[in-house]
């Protein structure tokens, strides 16, 4: 289960760093994807810089994600993902649905979740090897002024 969690995440974060490199080296066809329309070098300028950064952002953070002890970046990429249906369904009260729309919604929708849900199953006590307990101390009891009787401070917290 943890692997094809791996790869679907994997997968979706190579999809958006492709995008984001066709964004910064050929954002024509960029254009022609997202229906941006005729575009002026400032226009192009804007489509390498915010498109591209995003797309190759969130890819990246989503494949540092990966690496043990680095599964809060999953929750980065989500939140950009959602930041971005986010613009869209406040972009639906003033215009139309279509089907571009509505296939990048539900891909966008389907990213957050997977994002989210591998956050959580990618649980980071399954990733490191855990530690053996510490052998306890008998002169823990001995004095009950102590602080540290109970052996507390002599557990990892987790």
């Amino acid at each position: 289960m943890v692997w094809v969690i791996r790869l679907l995440v994997a997968g979706f974060a190579l999809l958006f760093v492709i995008i984001g490199a066709r964004a910064l080296l050929d954002p024509q066809t960029i254009i022609a994807q997202f229906e941006l329309g005729r575009q002026n070098a400032t226009g192009l300028s804007a489509i390498r810089a915010d498109m591209g950064a995003f797309f190759i952002g969130t890819g990246l953070a989503a494949l540092v994600g990966l690496m043990p002890g680095k599964r809060e970046w999953l929750l980065g990429a989500a939140a950009m993902v959602a930041l971005a249906l986010t613009g869209r369904v406040i972009g639906l009260t003033s215009d139309p649905l279509t089907a571009n729309i509505a296939q990048s919604m539900i891909v966008e929708a389907i990213s957050v979740v997977l994002l989210i849900a591998s956050f959580a199953i990618l649980n980071p006590r399954r990733l490191a090897p855990q530690p053996a307990p510490l052998p306890a101390d008998e002169n823990f009891a001995a004095d009950p002024l102590d602080p540290q009787r109970d052996g507390d401070l002599a557990r990892p917290i987790g």
